[in-house]
């Protein structure tokens, strides 16, 4: 008979995964928010800064002359492509700063089999394991369907106060089913909201979307923006009841993280002008809905011939920019 195998060293190992999963989680309010960020204001960060801050805890690699010559974190996976990642870099470090660089989608073209798709797969594994350390810790209102910063609910009249005192910057405002909530169920009541740590995590569909290009005639664009619940226009009797929207997006719940568009100059137009709003305003608009706020890194991939096409068409002119 063959000899049974010790699976106690396995189960050890599985224990401690569920462990650890367990140790990640974190309830409280916005008033325990607060002084959690208070008190370690490096935890707040925007979309670009999470992912530039992943990058660059995995470590640098310097010359002598203490010029960058690698970046840990691709070094296993890309290669032959250093100036490309130092752009990337460079773009990452302006646009964390809160510059105009922000605002730019960041678009890799080049060849087939150059490296491009597995950059992009590269930020969004790292970032899901990033947000699972302490470093990364990711807070977002408890019963936000976006995953929205917390401190977005604090009014803008105090705003200034925070960054005076506390060097912490606050952009956006409430979506539009978050400022329903703190009306009706918190009486107003901002401090009394719940929060709660999140990790990101593509294949739950917190914090990373990826979008792929299908047949023309049959793209929805309700699958980068939400579509409207059938079922509960009745129950809350009108279309434009936040309640009744589905914040299901692609651009919805990769908020404060990362956004892959796969072959982007491959869609139909119309998604185009919705990714340059979300880019250029960092808002998202629907139909019978006020502009919703949403802090993504854009990053989108596409071929030569396509580019190349792209940049011929004049009446593109917004997006060229």
């Amino acid at each position: 008979m063959p000899r049974k195998k010790n699976t106690t060293k396995l189960f050890k190992a599985l224990d401690e995964h569920i462990e650890e999963a367990s140790a990640l989680k974190w309830e409280g309010t916005l008033r325990d928010y607060i002084d959690l960020i208070v008190q370690n204001p490096e935890l707040h960060m925007n979309a670009h800064s999470r992912v530039l801050n992943m990058i660059e805890s995995a470590g640098i690699k310097r010359n002598e002359d203490g010029e960058i010559e690698e970046y840990s974190f691709f070094a296993d996976d890309l290669f032959g492509i250093n100036d490309s990642i130092c752009e990337i870099m460079s773009y990452l470090r302006a646009a964390a700063a809160g510059s105009e660089v922000s605002r730019r989608i960041l678009l890799l073209y080049g060849p087939t089999s150059s490296g491009k798709s597995q950059l992009a797969v590269l930020l969004k594994r790292g970032l899901e394991e990033f947000t699972r350390t302490d470093t990364g810790t990711v807070y977002c209102l408890a019963d936000s369907p976006m995953f929205e910063d917390p401190l977005c609910a604090i009014p803008h009249k105090l705003r200034a106060q925070f960054m005076s005192d506390y060097g912490i910057k606050i952009d956006g405002q409430l979506s539009p089913y978050m400022e329903l909530m703190l009306k009706e169920n918190h009486d107003g009541d901002f401090l009394s909201l719940p929060v709660k740590r999140v990790c990101f995590s593509e294949q739950s569909r917190v914090g990373i979307g990826t979008f792929v290009p299908s047949d023309k005639k049959s793209q929805d664009i309700s699958e980068l923006v939400g579509s409207m619940d059938l079922s509960k226009i009745g129950e809350f009797g009108s279309e434009s009841d936040p309640r009744a929207y589905r914040f299901d997006g692609e651009l919805n719940i990769a908020n404060r993280g990362i956004m892959e568009f796969v072959e982007m100059l491959k869609v139909d137009q119309k998604f185009l002008y919705v990714l340059l709003t979300l880019a250029q305003e960092k808002n998202i608009k629907t139909g019978r809905y006020p502009f919703i706020y949403a802090d993504e890194f854009l990053l989108a991939h596409t071929n030569e011939t396509e580019y190349n096409r792209f940049l011929a068409k004049d009446e593109m002119e917004a997006l060229h920019d």
